[in-house]
């Protein structure tokens, strides 16, 4: 779990604990006054109903008051559930307002230029990161001879319209991506369509972009590639993205930024 994931946890469960306060809330303004007491007898349980902390034994309730003595009791644990929750929301809010999860990137960021040469930061921005990311070298895949030719707003070459509609797309949305990047699957090597940085965690994931399905080789070829993906721990819907489409049936632009905003961001 990474910083930013621990301030989201928290805030979600801050958001879980005040509404365990409301239903706590809620239920205790309907109980019935004073406070419950139960005793085992027989196979069952009597219920008596206590004025305050002081009265230890309290009113005994007939059969015919059993709810009352099931409400003050659940009274009993709802006071406490709201002290619990109130005391836990009060740990949040105090560790929230203290902790800076950008506290390490501020110093290095807050050095001059000449002592981030000579430094090993413990953390560095987001941007340093991709920066980085991005400034890794590889080896493109070869394009074959007298095949189209398509590029992209930053002058990419790929392999079809599609794949500028989904490299135009992610720079739009200022997310960092290599084209066809060599992975090591086992002992085979992929390059798949497009390596994805989701800055949220500093992930890596993999989006290939399935352009012939109505060819059945493609289709073979394309299947024995994802099951490579899958037996390396890479899924679909996890960090693999998964995209298609047929002579008919084109991908559209609306499809590509609603996979970028679901899963890249």
């Amino acid at each position: 779990m990474n910083k930013k994931d621990i301030t989201k946890e928290l805030t979600e469960e801050r958001e879980m604990l005040a509404a365990i306060m409301k239903d706590a809330e809620r239920r205790l303004s309907k109980a019935p006054e004073g406070l419950g007491r139960m005793q085992k007898h027989g196979q069952g349980y009597q219920f008596y109903q206590r004025q305050d902390s002081a009265d230890k034994s309290g009113k005994y309730l007939p059969v015919s008051q059993r709810k009352k003595g099931i409400a003050l009791v659940q009274k009993g644990y709802d006071q406490k559930v709201l002290a619990a929750a109130r005391k836990q929301l009060q740990t949040i809010d105090r560790f929230l307002q203290k902790y800076d999860p950008e506290v390490f990137k501020s110093i290095y960021s807050g050095l001059s230029e000449g002592r981030k040469l000579y430094v090993s930061p413990v953390e560095i921005s987001d941007q340093e990161f991709v920066r980085r990311w991005e400034a890794f070298e590889f080896s493109h895949k070869e394009f074959v001879e007298g095949t189209a030719e398509h590029y992209t707003s930053k002058g990419e070459r790929v392999r079809s319209k599609s794949e500028v509609m989904i490299a135009d797309a992610l720079k739009q949305a200022g997310i960092p991506y290599k084209y066809e990047c060599p992975l090591k699957l086992g002992s085979i090597t992929v390059h798949p369509d497009f390596t994805i940085l989701r800055t949220g965690d500093r992930e890596e994931i993999y989006w290939e972009h399935l352009g012939m399905m109505d060819d059945m080789d493609y289709c073979n070829k394309a299947i024995q590639k994802l099951r490579q993906y899958e037996i390396n721990g890479i899924y679909p819907g996890i960090n693999l993205l998964m995209t298609m489409e047929t002579t008919s049936q084109p991908i559209n632009l609306a499809v590509i930024n609603r996979v970028i905003d679901t899963y890249c961001v």
